[in-house]
Protein backbone atom coordinates (compact mmCIF):
# COMPACT_ATOMS: atom_id res chain seq x y z
CA UNK A 1 0.00 0.00 0.00
CA UNK A 2 3.13 2.55 1.03
CA UNK A 3 4.72 1.76 -2.27
CA UNK A 4 1.16 2.51 -4.18
CA UNK A 5 0.53 5.86 -2.41
CA UNK A 6 3.85 6.87 -3.15
CA UNK A 7 3.57 7.77 -7.12
CA UNK A 8 0.25 9.30 -5.86
CA UNK A 9 1.99 11.45 -3.70
CA UNK A 10 4.24 12.38 -5.70
CA UNK A 11 2.26 13.18 -8.92
CA UNK A 12 -0.39 15.35 -6.14
CA UNK A 13 2.92 17.50 -5.34
CA UNK A 14 3.63 17.79 -8.74
CA UNK A 15 0.44 18.97 -9.22
CA UNK A 16 0.03 21.83 -6.46
CA UNK A 17 3.39 23.32 -7.39
CA UNK A 18 2.11 23.81 -10.78
CA UNK A 19 -1.32 25.50 -9.61
CA UNK A 20 1.19 27.39 -7.42
CA UNK A 21 3.37 28.82 -10.09
CA UNK A 22 0.03 29.46 -12.39
CA UNK A 23 -1.14 31.74 -9.52
CA UNK A 24 2.07 33.20 -9.13
CA UNK A 25 2.07 34.44 -12.88
CA UNK A 26 -1.73 35.93 -12.65
CA UNK A 27 -0.59 37.93 -9.55
CA UNK A 28 2.51 39.03 -11.66
CA UNK A 29 0.69 39.74 -14.52
CA UNK A 30 -2.30 41.27 -12.85
CA UNK A 31 -2.63 45.73 -13.45
CA UNK A 32 -1.02 47.77 -10.38
CA UNK A 33 -3.51 49.69 -8.72
CA UNK A 34 -0.99 52.60 -8.48
CA UNK A 35 -3.81 55.27 -9.22
CA UNK A 36 -4.73 58.18 -6.92
CA UNK A 37 -6.39 61.66 -6.97
CA UNK A 38 -4.75 65.02 -6.03
CA UNK A 39 -7.52 68.03 -6.23
CA UNK A 40 -5.19 71.73 -6.50
CA UNK A 41 -6.65 75.42 -6.09
CA UNK A 42 -6.14 78.78 -6.55
CA UNK A 43 -8.02 81.56 -4.98
CA UNK A 44 -8.29 85.40 -5.56
CA UNK A 45 -10.60 87.93 -5.08
CA UNK A 46 -12.39 89.99 -7.84
CA UNK A 47 -12.43 93.34 -6.74
CA UNK A 48 -14.46 94.07 -9.88
CA UNK A 49 -17.76 92.02 -8.54
CA UNK A 50 -16.92 91.75 -4.55
CA UNK A 51 -16.52 87.75 -4.90
CA UNK A 52 -13.89 85.28 -4.49
CA UNK A 53 -12.99 83.35 -6.90
CA UNK A 54 -11.45 79.41 -6.53
CA UNK A 55 -9.61 78.00 -9.51
CA UNK A 56 -10.09 74.20 -9.10
CA UNK A 57 -8.22 71.37 -10.90
CA UNK A 58 -8.55 67.67 -10.81
CA UNK A 59 -5.86 65.18 -11.73
CA UNK A 60 -6.56 61.50 -11.98
CA UNK A 61 -2.95 60.19 -11.70
CA UNK A 62 -2.91 56.31 -13.22
CA UNK A 63 0.22 54.68 -14.31
CA UNK A 64 0.41 53.27 -18.12
CA UNK A 65 -2.53 51.79 -19.47
CA UNK A 66 -5.16 53.06 -17.63
CA UNK A 67 -6.47 55.92 -19.93
CA UNK A 68 -9.61 57.36 -18.26
CA UNK A 69 -11.75 57.78 -15.10
CA UNK A 70 -15.14 59.29 -14.20
CA UNK A 71 -16.94 60.80 -10.73
CA UNK A 72 -18.93 58.71 -8.42
CA UNK A 73 -19.33 61.33 -6.25
CA UNK A 74 -18.58 65.12 -5.82
CA UNK A 75 -19.79 67.14 -3.07
CA UNK A 76 -19.39 71.10 -2.89
CA UNK A 77 -19.70 72.85 0.06
CA UNK A 78 -18.97 76.74 0.79
CA UNK A 79 -19.14 78.64 4.34
CA UNK A 80 -19.87 80.27 6.66
CA UNK A 81 -23.07 78.91 7.30
CA UNK A 82 -22.23 75.70 5.08
CA UNK A 83 -24.37 75.72 1.61
CA UNK A 84 -24.53 72.81 -1.05
CA UNK A 85 -22.77 73.84 -4.30
CA UNK A 86 -22.73 72.39 -8.47
CA UNK A 87 -19.62 72.88 -10.21
CA UNK A 88 -20.85 72.00 -13.75
CA UNK A 89 -17.38 70.69 -14.81
CA UNK A 90 -17.57 67.95 -12.19
CA UNK A 91 -20.82 65.31 -12.66
CA UNK A 92 -21.36 62.33 -11.37
CA UNK A 93 -21.50 59.71 -14.81
CA UNK A 94 -22.06 56.42 -15.53
CA UNK A 95 -19.01 56.51 -18.59
CA UNK A 96 -15.57 57.40 -18.10
CA UNK A 97 -15.01 60.70 -19.89
CA UNK A 98 -12.32 62.15 -18.44
CA UNK A 99 -8.26 61.61 -19.31
CA UNK A 100 -6.12 60.69 -16.84
CA UNK A 101 -2.94 62.32 -15.93
CA UNK A 102 -4.56 65.38 -16.89
CA UNK A 103 -5.94 68.43 -15.12
CA UNK A 104 -9.74 68.94 -15.31
CA UNK A 105 -10.24 72.59 -13.90
CA UNK A 106 -13.48 74.32 -12.65
CA UNK A 107 -13.70 77.98 -11.36
CA UNK A 108 -15.97 78.29 -8.73
CA UNK A 109 -16.97 81.71 -8.14
CA UNK A 110 -18.19 82.90 -3.91
CA UNK A 111 -20.15 85.40 -2.15
CA UNK A 112 -17.25 87.90 -0.49
CA UNK A 113 -18.48 87.52 2.92
CA UNK A 114 -17.65 83.42 2.92
CA UNK A 115 -14.75 82.32 4.46
CA UNK A 116 -14.08 78.57 3.00
CA UNK A 117 -14.96 76.54 -0.21
CA UNK A 118 -14.41 72.73 0.26
CA UNK A 119 -13.84 70.09 -2.87
CA UNK A 120 -14.30 66.62 -2.11
CA UNK A 121 -14.94 63.63 -4.48
CA UNK A 122 -14.52 59.72 -5.85
CA UNK A 123 -13.48 59.00 -8.81
CA UNK A 124 -13.23 55.91 -9.82
CA UNK A 125 -10.61 54.33 -13.05
CA UNK A 126 -11.26 52.84 -16.03
CA UNK A 127 -9.13 49.90 -14.20
CA UNK A 128 -11.80 49.39 -11.13
CA UNK A 129 -9.65 51.14 -8.95
CA UNK A 130 -11.71 54.01 -6.89
CA UNK A 131 -10.13 56.81 -4.93
CA UNK A 132 -11.29 59.67 -2.91
CA UNK A 133 -9.63 63.11 -2.95
CA UNK A 134 -10.21 66.31 -0.90
CA UNK A 135 -9.39 70.01 -0.59
CA UNK A 136 -10.33 73.61 1.22
CA UNK A 137 -9.68 76.89 -0.24
CA UNK A 138 -9.63 78.92 2.79
CA UNK A 139 -10.58 83.36 2.49
CA UNK A 140 -8.23 85.40 3.93
CA UNK A 141 -10.88 88.16 5.06
CA UNK A 142 -13.90 89.82 2.99
CA UNK A 143 -13.88 90.08 -0.64
CA UNK A 144 -15.09 93.84 -1.31
CA UNK A 145 -16.09 95.54 -4.55
CA UNK A 146 -13.80 98.31 -4.86
CA UNK A 147 -15.58 101.51 -5.13
CA UNK A 148 -16.28 103.17 -8.56
CA UNK A 149 -13.49 105.99 -9.38
CA UNK A 150 -15.54 109.42 -9.52
CA UNK A 151 -15.69 110.76 -12.42
CA UNK A 152 -15.87 114.45 -12.70
CA UNK A 153 -18.81 116.04 -13.35
CA UNK A 154 -20.24 117.95 -16.84
CA UNK A 155 -21.89 120.17 -15.35
CA UNK A 156 -19.00 121.92 -13.16
CA UNK A 157 -18.64 125.24 -14.33
CA UNK A 158 -14.92 125.87 -15.48
CA UNK A 159 -12.37 127.95 -13.28
CA UNK A 160 -12.75 131.61 -14.22
CA UNK A 161 -9.77 133.81 -14.66
CA UNK A 162 -8.77 136.00 -11.35
CA UNK A 163 -10.21 139.61 -12.10
CA UNK A 164 -8.83 140.98 -9.08
CA UNK A 165 -5.81 143.68 -10.16
CA UNK A 166 -4.12 142.87 -6.74
CA UNK A 167 -1.49 140.84 -6.34
CA UNK A 168 -1.86 137.59 -4.32
CA UNK A 169 0.39 135.37 -2.38
CA UNK A 170 1.50 132.34 -4.63
CA UNK A 171 -0.36 129.12 -3.17
CA UNK A 172 2.47 127.54 -1.74
CA UNK A 173 3.01 123.51 -2.91
CA UNK A 174 1.23 120.28 -0.76
CA UNK A 175 4.24 118.16 -0.64
CA UNK A 176 3.13 114.89 -1.68
CA UNK A 177 2.67 112.59 1.24
CA UNK A 178 4.90 109.33 0.75
CA UNK A 179 2.84 106.49 2.29
CA UNK A 180 4.87 104.45 4.91
CA UNK A 181 6.23 101.19 5.05
CA UNK A 182 3.20 98.93 6.96
CA UNK A 183 5.09 97.14 10.24
CA UNK A 184 3.70 93.48 9.39
CA UNK A 185 5.19 92.86 5.83
CA UNK A 186 6.69 89.62 5.72
CA UNK A 187 9.93 88.46 5.85
CA UNK A 188 11.01 85.87 2.74
CA UNK A 189 11.49 81.99 3.19
CA UNK A 190 15.33 80.56 3.07
CA UNK A 191 15.60 77.89 0.25
CA UNK A 192 16.48 74.24 1.71
CA UNK A 193 17.64 72.42 -1.05
CA UNK A 194 19.64 69.10 -0.29
CA UNK A 195 21.54 66.29 -2.91
CA UNK A 196 22.51 62.54 -1.85
CA UNK A 197 24.39 59.91 -4.18
CA UNK A 198 20.28 58.67 -4.20
CA UNK A 199 17.63 61.48 -2.92
CA UNK A 200 16.77 65.00 -3.62
CA UNK A 201 15.24 67.10 -0.74
CA UNK A 202 13.45 70.44 -1.33
CA UNK A 203 11.62 72.85 0.96
CA UNK A 204 11.63 75.97 2.73
CA UNK A 205 12.26 77.84 6.26
CA UNK A 206 9.82 80.14 6.88
CA UNK A 207 10.11 82.57 9.05
CA UNK A 208 7.80 83.31 11.58
CA UNK A 209 6.54 86.75 9.87
CA UNK A 210 6.62 85.29 6.79
CA UNK A 211 3.35 84.60 4.19
CA UNK A 212 1.74 80.45 4.05
CA UNK A 213 3.60 78.73 1.46
CA UNK A 214 1.51 76.36 -0.63
CA UNK A 215 3.84 73.92 -2.61
CA UNK A 216 3.57 71.07 -5.23
CA UNK A 217 5.87 68.89 -6.65
CA UNK A 218 5.13 67.32 -9.80
CA UNK A 219 8.62 64.69 -10.83
CA UNK A 220 9.62 62.96 -14.31
CA UNK A 221 8.29 60.08 -12.90
CA UNK A 222 4.67 61.31 -12.33
CA UNK A 223 4.34 61.62 -8.52
CA UNK A 224 2.60 64.47 -7.36
CA UNK A 225 2.85 66.00 -4.23
CA UNK A 226 1.24 69.32 -1.68
CA UNK A 227 2.54 70.78 0.96
CA UNK A 228 1.84 73.58 2.99
CA UNK A 229 4.52 75.57 5.20
CA UNK A 230 2.81 78.18 7.60
CA UNK A 231 4.85 81.03 9.34
CA UNK A 232 7.76 79.78 12.01
CA UNK A 233 7.77 76.28 10.04
CA UNK A 234 10.42 74.64 8.20
CA UNK A 235 9.56 71.56 5.58
CA UNK A 236 10.40 70.20 3.05
CA UNK A 237 10.12 66.72 1.09
CA UNK A 238 12.38 64.25 0.37
CA UNK A 239 12.79 61.92 -3.49
CA UNK A 240 14.34 58.93 -4.70
CA UNK A 241 16.72 60.33 -7.58
CA UNK A 242 19.00 59.02 -10.10
CA UNK A 243 20.48 60.45 -12.90
CA UNK A 244 17.53 62.51 -15.17
CA UNK A 245 14.91 62.81 -12.62
CA UNK A 246 13.74 66.37 -12.24
CA UNK A 247 10.45 67.90 -10.36
CA UNK A 248 8.83 70.69 -11.20
CA UNK A 249 7.93 72.91 -7.87
CA UNK A 250 5.17 75.27 -8.47
CA UNK A 251 5.15 77.71 -5.17
CA UNK A 252 2.44 79.74 -4.59
CA UNK A 253 1.79 82.91 -2.11
CA UNK A 254 -1.14 84.43 -1.19
CA UNK A 255 -1.74 88.02 -0.25
CA UNK A 256 -4.86 89.85 0.51
CA UNK A 257 -6.90 87.58 -1.61
CA UNK A 258 -4.50 87.40 -4.19
CA UNK A 259 -2.81 84.34 -5.03
CA UNK A 260 0.89 84.63 -6.97
CA UNK A 261 2.45 81.29 -8.48
CA UNK A 262 5.83 80.37 -9.68
CA UNK A 263 7.09 77.00 -11.21
CA UNK A 264 10.44 75.95 -11.71
CA UNK A 265 12.36 72.84 -12.37
CA UNK A 266 14.48 71.30 -10.22
CA UNK A 267 16.86 68.62 -11.75
CA UNK A 268 18.82 66.23 -10.31
CA UNK A 269 22.28 65.70 -10.36
CA UNK A 270 24.33 62.91 -8.61
CA UNK A 271 27.02 64.17 -5.94
CA UNK A 272 30.78 63.09 -7.88
CA UNK A 273 31.70 61.47 -5.37
CA UNK A 274 29.22 58.86 -5.75
CA UNK A 275 31.34 57.44 -8.19
CA UNK A 276 33.48 56.35 -6.25
CA UNK A 277 30.87 54.59 -3.50
CA UNK A 278 30.99 57.23 -1.18
CA UNK A 279 27.45 58.30 0.82
CA UNK A 280 27.15 61.56 1.87
CA UNK A 281 25.26 64.93 0.53
CA UNK A 282 25.51 68.43 -0.35
CA UNK A 283 23.12 70.25 2.43
CA UNK A 284 22.44 73.75 1.27
CA UNK A 285 20.13 76.19 3.49
CA UNK A 286 19.73 79.71 2.12
CA UNK A 287 22.88 80.54 0.00
CA UNK A 288 23.55 78.13 -2.88
CA UNK A 289 26.99 76.29 -2.56
CA UNK A 290 29.02 73.60 -4.30
CA UNK A 291 27.81 71.31 -6.91
CA UNK A 292 23.67 72.26 -5.81
CA UNK A 293 23.94 75.70 -6.58
CA UNK A 294 21.59 75.78 -9.29
CA UNK A 295 18.44 74.22 -7.83
CA UNK A 296 19.11 76.51 -4.73
CA UNK A 297 19.67 79.46 -6.41
CA UNK A 298 16.70 78.78 -8.76
CA UNK A 299 14.45 78.24 -5.08
CA UNK A 300 15.32 81.46 -3.88
CA UNK A 301 14.96 83.64 -7.15
CA UNK A 302 11.59 81.91 -7.41
CA UNK A 303 10.52 82.48 -3.79
CA UNK A 304 11.80 85.93 -3.60
CA UNK A 305 10.13 87.30 -6.35
CA UNK A 306 6.86 85.65 -4.67
CA UNK A 307 7.67 87.20 -1.74
CA UNK A 308 8.26 90.96 -3.78
CA UNK A 309 4.55 90.42 -5.63
CA UNK A 310 2.75 89.39 -2.23
CA UNK A 311 4.74 92.49 -0.45
CA UNK A 312 3.96 94.84 -2.54
CA UNK A 313 0.02 93.81 -2.99
CA UNK A 314 -0.04 93.95 0.76
CA UNK A 315 1.49 97.50 1.04
CA UNK A 316 -0.73 98.55 -1.81
CA UNK A 317 -3.34 97.81 0.40
CA UNK A 318 -2.52 98.84 4.13
CA UNK A 319 0.04 102.06 3.51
Amino acid sequence: MNLSKSPLRRAASVAAGAVIGLAGIAVAASPAYATDAVIGKSVYCDKATGEWVVDWTVKGNAPEGVEKFRFTEVKSEIGFPVEQTELAEYKVTEEFTHPTNKDITAQQRVAGDKNFARLNVKVLFDNKHEVDASNTANFDGKCEKKAPEPNPSSSSPAPQPSTSTSASAPASPTPSETPSLPDDVPGEPEAVFEITCDTMTIGFKNPADGFPLDLRFETSKGEVRDLTIAPGETKSATFSATDGFSVDLTISVTAEGETFSETVNLPYEQPADCDEGEGGGLPVTGAAAGGVAGGAAALLVAGGLLFFLARRRKVSFKA
